[in-house]
């Protein structure tokens, strides 16, 4: 898991870590805050092309 970085959605790879007892907790946390990340930098993205076409 050298190249798996903060933020980052999770691969089909490492997708068992879930089953893990002990990472479960921040294993989810990390799932949650990344796609959150994911959807706001998609929405400032599709505001500033609007904002270019008007």
């Amino acid at each position: 898991m050298g190249n798996k970085r903060k933020g980052q959605l999770t691969t089909d790879i490492e997708w068992h870590k879930h089953l893990r007892k002990i990472g479960k907790r921040f294993f989810w946390k990390g799932e949650r805050l990344a796609e959150k990340k994911m959807i706001n930098e998609n929405l400032t993205e599709l505001e500033n092309e609007n904002n270019k076409k008007l």
